[in-house]
């Protein structure tokens, strides 16, 4: 059994230490507390370190037109109190967040924080926590394009069961996303270098 756990913490070093860095901007534009925010950054930041992805975390007011100073592309996530685009359903990540993409991703994407109290409201889950994970998704959606999974981060559709797996933090990317994500951002932070 120790064996197992310590190979097991070696793949994950040794994936953490191949992966790959991204800068993302925070812009808070619905007011949403800072402790909110900061829970919701260390819930992304768990999801993405499991891909072997390292955020960078940066303030809307570090941007400039000229590329940032690590050679990293930007993504930028605006929290939003306004109400959500309804296009799909309550239990919808489309009515918690939008990102805006086209063939080749994106760096825009907006996370509704009022559809987000009421979905874990509903569930009796943690606002912090399901901001975390909307922004998880968005990004996702940012680097991998429109289109959703069956399970893990980029499901459509979240519910009670998808609730109660972000509390016991077992809601990751799959496999074949991380690996998306990691070469995805090799090929948007070579074109910057």
């Amino acid at each position: 059994m120790r064996t197992v756990l310590l190979m097991t913490v070696l793949g994950s070093v040794k994936l953490l230490a191949a992966g790959e860095d991204m800068n993302v901007a925070i812009c808070n534009l619905g007011g949403v507390s800072e402790t909110i925010v900061s829970q919701a950054k260390g819930e992304t930041d768990l999801v993405y370190r499991s891909a072997g992805v390292r955020i960078l975390w940066r303030e809307c007011a570090e941007f400039s037109a000229s590329v940032p100073k690590e050679g990293a592309p930007w993504f930028f996530i605006r929290l939003r109190s306004d109400k959500p685009p309804r296009t799909v359903g309550p239990a919808s990540l489309d009515v918690m967040g939008k990102a805006f993409v086209d063939d080749r991703g994106g760096s825009v994407a907006d996370a509704y924080f009022q559809a987000v109290q009421a979905t874990s409201q509903l569930h009796n889950g943690d606002a912090g926590v399901l901001l975390g994970f909307v922004i998880a998704h968005e990004l996702g959606h940012l680097l991998l394009g429109a289109g959703h999974t069956r399970d893990g981060v980029m499901q459509a559709a979240w519910g009670r069961r998808q609730t109660d797996a972000l509390r016991q933090r077992w809601l990751k990317f799959g496999k074949e996303c991380a690996e998306r994500i990691r070469l995805a951002l090799e090929v948007r932070n070579a074109s910057v270098r």
